[in-house]
């Protein structure tokens, strides 16, 4: 089979294609968190907090002064998908909400920011507000198989206060065989800082908790695949690693333009690294090229470890 037929099959499969009123594509709203409002005239910043449940509470930031509740309702969304409007019923009277039931139009809307409006009020931003920072790590090394080819996998990094969580998937060393399937730690540990020469690439980038979420969801899915026997070219791991590595890096852009992306497609004109390797090579160059387009915005080791304390730099 072609690679233009297996990345067609991956558009297909993995991606989907659909739109919103907005115009983002594939774009999902999750509003599950808590949000801060523009400031007021007074000063005054408001963040909102929605739970899962149904319920949000507004909360007042004013000075040096601990957050005061002063607003609750519960809340629906009228897609939960793709909304427009969110639909609010306070079951007692404020400033916010008013009393009884109202709506606030969804004018716009990404991973990290919502612009809103309310009856008799223009458009207010609110940009979301998360504890946790999270990282993706393209790490590809060539010359380390019989083929000269090597490990190739992404991997994402949720730092959680003092602890992380990390989840990878690809094609890894497993003492000098190649493997594909969920990437054990003592094999990404070697990977967990700058490239050491040109038969090694690493892209570190900062990304946000969608991005982090969309990424995990596709590592899980091909981790199981693995675990199951169920990969989507049983004979390849070449192959599926190059439908992982593009489904994943191609979902950080799914509601903003905020990656510069490569656009690795064999029927591309422009597509020069599936022209000039074979797929057990891709991900490497692929890696490599999304390294030079985004050079401004990779993590070096210094800045890394700084929130990420608890991971060694790994030494060879």
């Amino acid at each position: 089979m072609k690679l233009a037929a297996i990345l067609s099959l991956l558009t297909i499969m993995l991606l989907g294609a659909t739109g919103t009123a907005s115009g983002q594509q594939d774009c999902i709203f999750n509003i599950i968190g808590t949000w801060k409002a523009s400031m007021t005239a007074g000063g005054e910043s408001l963040l909102y907090r929605f739970e899962s449940d149904g319920r949000v509470t507004v909360l007042s930031l004013s000075g040096s002064a601990e957050p005061r509740e002063i607003a609750s309702a519960t809340y629906k969304l009228d897609d939960p998908k793709m909304p427009k409007a969110i639909l609010f019923t306070a079951a007692r009277k404020s400033r916010i909400f008013g009393y009884g039931k109202s709506s606030m139009k969804i004018v716009r809307y990404d991973d990290a920011s919502i612009t809103c409006e309310m009856p008799g009020s223009g458009p207010t931003r609110w940009t979301r507000t998360d504890p946790n920072r999270y990282f993706i790590v393209l790490a590809a090394r060539n010359g380390e198989f019989y083929d000269s080819s090597g490990s190739a996998f992404p991997m994402l990094i949720k730092i959680v206060g003092s602890g992380s969580q990390i989840d990878a998937a690809g094609t890894y060393s497993d003492h000098g065989t190649a493997a594909f399937g969920a990437v054990p730690p003592e094999a990404y540990k070697d990977f967990m800082r700058e490239a050491h020469g040109d038969s090694e690439v690493i892209l570190r980038l900062e990304i946000n908790s969608g991005q982090y979420e969309r990424g995990l969801k596709i590592l899980q899915t091909w981790q199981r695949r693995a675990r199951e026997n169920a990969l989507l070219y049983p004979n390849s791991f070449a192959l599926n690693n190059v439908v992982l590595v593009k489904a994943v890096t191609e979902t950080l852009n799914q509601c903003a333009e905020e990656v510069k992306l490569y656009k690795l497609n064999y029927i591309h004109p422009e597509d020069w690294i599936s022209d000039n390797y074979g797929s057990q090579f891709i991900p490497f160059f692929y890696f490599r090229e999304l390294r030079r387009l985004n050079e401004s915005r990779h993590v070096r080791d210094d800045k890394f470890q700084e929130v990420m304390p608890t991971i060694r730099v790994a030494q060879r």
